[in-house]
């Protein structure tokens, strides 16, 4: 049986940036393997205030058309 691919929180990038004392956290996760397993990428952001939250989030975003995907933009 396959395990399932879930969403990663943003609390879990925020409790990744209080434990390890980081201002902006950026997480991009890859499932990778061979049909009928199901294949997928996530991103997450955080930042600790509103400024360091644009900061990460034009990272994510850098980093999503680097590696082709469809944003939305």
């Amino acid at each position: 049986m396959t395990r399932a691919m879930k969403r990663i929180p943003i609390s879990a990038a925020k409790r990744i940036a209080k434990e390890f004392g980081y201002d902006q956290v950026v997480i991009y996760a890859r499932r990778v393997g061979e049909k009928p397993d199901p294949c997928g990428e996530h991103m997450t952001t955080y930042g600790v205030n509103k400024e360091h939250c644009a900061v990460a989030a034009r990272i994510g975003v850098t980093l999503q058309r680097f590696m082709g995907w469809k944003t939305g933009e």
